[in-house]
């Protein structure tokens, strides 16, 4: 066993004890005063033709202001998969025109954050049903679409996500995340609409 593996090992032991040793209360999940991490991995198809796919990965948090209904903040790096749009351009006269890829790339990557709200109108001990929306911004190094119907894409973008999902309890503090997402990238003819979702693990304390 090499060092790397054993220090990935030990790490994950840590965790574990860090969890067991968490208080032992039982909780509806929602109950308010309690708050949460999950970090989450998510797949998105999308509405436009010019990128085909795109998924996500980072962690998002709450704190429930009250019981059933929280406030939270999500952070998470995206991965766009982008088809090779070509964009003709004029190349000195009127009888010819070049095709141009100035800033293409296949396989942008960007930083999203989004502030969340989300509500649960059914919550049990064991598991919860909750809806949500929020707002937030996208930005990139590419622009993204590069291209789309005669516009460029942009670096920065407004975002907002519309969520609907369950978490299903493993213990008191610990449970899985599922959730479905529309979410609205750009408020411009440029925009991108992706469809998908994400999962994760919850832990609350």
């Amino acid at each position: 066993m090499n060092a790397r593996l054993q220090k990935i090992l030990v790490l994950a032991l840590a965790v574990a004890i860090g969890f067991t040793a968490l208080p032992s209360r039982s909780f509806a999940i929602g109950e308010a005063g309690t708050a949460y991490v999950t970090p989450e991995f998510g797949f998105y198809g999308t509405g436009q033709k010019e990128v085909e796919s795109y998924f996500t990965f980072g962690a998002s948090g709450g704190y429930f202001v009250m019981d059933g209904l929280s406030l939270g903040l999500e952070a998470l790096a995206y991965s766009f998969n982008q088809k090779k749009i070509d964009r003709n351009t004029a190349a000195g006269n009127f009888l010819y025109t070049a095709v141009s890829h100035d800033g293409y790339s296949q396989n942008p990557w960007a930083f999203g954050a989004n502030a969340l709200i989300r509500y649960y109108p059914v919550r049990t001990d064991k598991a919860a049903f909750f809806i949500g929306t929020g707002i937030g911004g996208l930005f990139s190094g590419d622009r993204v679409p590069y291209y789309s119907d005669g516009h460029r894409g942009n670096t920065s973008n407004p975002t907002v996500p519309v969520d609907v999902g369950f978490t299903v309890a493993f213990s008191p503090s610990v449970s899985f995340e599922l959730a479905g997402r529309y979410q609205r990238i750009g408020f411009d003819s440029a925009g991108l609409d992706g469809w998908g979702g994400h999962a994760g693990l919850r832990i609350t304390f």
